[in-house]
């Protein structure tokens, strides 16, 4: 494969990525207590919801420990007060595997997150937890725990995990999935159909994405909720603008039959484009910050370029350019 080729397949991967990373925490911070009570009810049962809840995106930002080549997870970090008072604030650490492919280095990268985040709230003494979401199909992938021992010395963190492909197999979760009113389980569900129809053509996606319209309605969930839902619907399974007329009809149909106001989910068209685009100067910008911190720090511009993936003589350019505003300086 050409090194062009492997460009644009990476920016393809890295765009359908930010597309579920995307819509996982737009469902975690807008649909948060309902995500708690569904799959960590004990800690939604601690937590005091009459109190102010911080989404901290910022804060996220600078622990993240991808965030230099853009290898992204769906992350939230979030401060709540629990209900008994004795500690003000607890922060969690929600991370979403949502690439659909287990990850070699996913809990390393969770041991990282805790301890930038404890190493942040210290001094507040704000006490941190972790917990994960994997959406991949091996059954067997389920890291749990990160252990690091040498010389007497041992590092353990374990933290509760969620397998969303456990609601497909496992017969208790099963039943929890189809009789749950939590507006959750819709998001399981579609997560799972999407993995199921991954490989089908559009006439298939289009007959489970009306499943699943109907019966969203069918729960009679309030407005904002199924908003939420049916945009994470047209998130996961992806379905070409040609069938927006199609769709838009299953949903007023859906909505007389169970009495619901109108509910455009298209917002995809206008987002997607910014979405996109917002992404790719991102990205692109992370990169040249790992040219300008690797150049300072003296490693060889081969090195620089595996890492990035951007080509040789730019990075001369850049080396160049860096040089001769230092010249300037002196």
């Amino acid at each position: 494969m050409t090194a062009k080729k492997q460009e644009t397949t990476s920016k393809t991967k890295a765009k359908k990525k930010s597309k579920y990373d995307s819509a996982w925490k737009k469902v975690v911070k807008q649909l948060f207590q309902n995500f708690l009570k569904f799959f960590f009810p004990d800690i939604y049962n601690a937590i005091d919801f009459t109190k102010e809840i911080h989404f901290l995106d910022k804060e996220l930002q600078e622990i993240d420990p991808d965030s230099t080549l853009g290898d992204r997870v769906a992350d939230v970090l979030v401060k709540v007060y629990l209900k008994d008072g004795t500690i003000k604030y607890i922060c969690i650490v929600i991370h979403i595997e949502v690439q659909g492919d287990p990850q070699t280095n996913f809990m390393e990268r969770m041991f990282i997150y805790y301890y930038r985040a404890f190493d942040k709230e210290k001094e507040e003494k704000i006490p941190v937890i972790s917990v994960a979401i994997l959406t991949d199909d091996n059954v067997n992938y389920r890291p749990d725990e990160y252990f690091f021992s040498l010389f007497g010395f041992e590092v353990r963190m374990k933290i509760p995990i969620i397998k969303i492909i456990d609601y497909k197999l496992k017969k208790e979760l099963r039943e929890k999935l189809e009789t749950s009113s939590n507006p959750i389980s819709m998001v399981v569900k579609a997560q799972l159909k999407s993995r199921e129809v991954k490989t089908a053509d559009n006439d298939k996606k289009f007959e489970v994405t009306k499943e699943l319209i109907r019966e969203c309605y069918k729960h009679g969930y309030s407005r904002d909720e199924t908003h939420i839902i049916l945009n994470f619907f047209d998130w996961v399974i992806r379905l070409p603008k040609m069938f927006k007329d199609r769709i838009k009809d299953v949903i007023k149909k859906a909505e007389e039959e169970f009495k619901m106001e109108y509910v455009p989910i298209w917002e995809r068209d206008a987002e997607e484009r910014g979405i996109e685009k917002g992404i790719e100067k991102g990205i692109e910008k992370n990169k040249w910050d790992v040219v300008k911190n690797g150049l300072a720090m003296g490693l060889p511009i081969e090195t620089i370029a595996k890492l990035t993936g951007l080509p040789i003589e730019k990075i001369k350019l850049m080396k160049s350019k860096m040089e001769l505003e230092q010249s300037r300086e002196t």
